[in-house]
């Protein structure tokens, strides 16, 4: 659990997870959908998660070439946890019902 939640507890490393549990995403498009993120922030999230195995990078022959993201096997296990994170963070967020 302890190297799950290192790995999760990085801030917006959940946020990068998210975005990428839809499908491969190039470094501008993740710099859109994640509001507040600097580039700086968001390659050393990549990298982190790359050097882990949860993110595949893969370079796309173009003019000019680019770069995709997207989950590795091992990332897309992560996508139900960040789910229930959510779901439980929606829960608690909502006011108490009598």
């Amino acid at each position: 659990m302890g190297a799950c939640m290192t790995l999760l507890g990085g801030a917006w490393t959940p946020n990068v997870v998210w975005q990428l549990s839809g499908g491969g995403r190039r470094f501008g498009e993740l710099i859109r959908e994640i509001p507040g993120i600097s580039p700086k922030v968001l390659t050393e999230r990549l990298r982190v998660l790359e050097s882990k195995g949860v993110v595949h990078r893969k370079v796309v022959p173009s003019s000019p070439p680019s770069v995709e993201y997207a989950l590795s096997d091992l990332g897309q296990e992560l996508v139900p946890v960040i789910d229930a994170i959510v779901r439980v963070g929606t829960k608690l967020l909502a006011p108490k019902h009598r």
